[in-house]
């Protein structure tokens, strides 16, 4: 029996798997994308408020897909960590790039920080309250800096602890006032304001394309993931039976 394929092939299992549980997510996103309901700001804000009328506030729950323009909710915006850029939400990882075996780049995150506070989404004279806390985001990186880093070291007496950082990358995430955004998921009643958040079982999913170009995309994915998934299984069992027979 060889180690070496058998190691191998658990390897491309691990893969498959990975491969798989990304085209499973993929197709439940692209199916929540299809049961929700597409409407506007102003068509949302109306249905809430005749359901409101008529029964009361926690009655009213839809999952819908909407698109408007983003404001700061209560004047909220703040600036960006790597631009400073005002933004409603925004994400910033810097990474330590450092040179690993065979002369690979290596990457570990050495600092991150998120802004996920409620602002607004505007349409045709109507808002509703989008809590991006938990949000699936698929917003494209906004701006990304790497900076020659020479290593350095730490002194300890006759000895040198050499860093083998050779660079910083900082990568910024954001969304501004005045952007379009479209949003899919569960729309409630708080207080007098229509609010959209991630909830159990009702995922919040935050992306800068249309509905359609959103569905699309996660379609693709979903059987990219899922060719791949069944071209690494296939591999994983072939190194098996190899591995077993000889």
């Amino acid at each position: 029996m060889d180690l070496v394929l058998l190691a191998f092939a658990g390897i491309l299992g691990r893969l498959a798997w990975t491969s798989f549980r990304e085209a499973r997510d993929g197709h439940a996103r692209w199916t929540r994308g299809l049961a929700a309901t597409p409407v506007t700001v102003a068509e949302l804000v109306a249905m809430a408020g005749s359901v409101r009328d008529e029964l009361d506030a926690p009655a009213f729950r839809q999952v819908v897909s909407l698109s408007g323009t983003v404001e700061p909710l209560d004047d909220e915006a703040r600036p960006a960590p790597l631009t400073g850029v005002d933004s409603v939400w925004f994400r910033f990882v810097e990474e330590a790039l450092s040179r690993g075996r065979d002369d690979r780049e290596e990457r570990q995150v050495v600092a991150e920080q998120r802004r996920e506070r409620p602002f607004r989404l505007t349409d045709g004279g109507a808002e509703v309250v989008v809590d991006p806390r938990d949000a699936r985001t698929e917003i494209p990186v906004a701006e990304r800096r790497r900076v020659t880093d020479d290593g350095g070291g730490r002194e300890f007496g006759l000895f040198r602890l050499v860093d083998p950082t050779v660079a910083r990358e900082r990568t910024e995430w954001r969304i501004e006032p005045g952007s379009r955004l479209t949003v899919v998921g569960e729309a409630r009643l708080s207080g007098d304001r229509v609010r959209l958040s991630a909830a159990a079982g009702h995922p919040l999913t935050l992306t800068v394309a249309e509905r359609g170009d959103h569905l699309e995309r996660s379609r693709r994915r979903s059987g990219t993931a899922m060719r791949r998934a069944v071209a690494f299984g296939c591999g994983a069992v072939v190194a098996l039976l190899v591995a077993v027979l000889t």
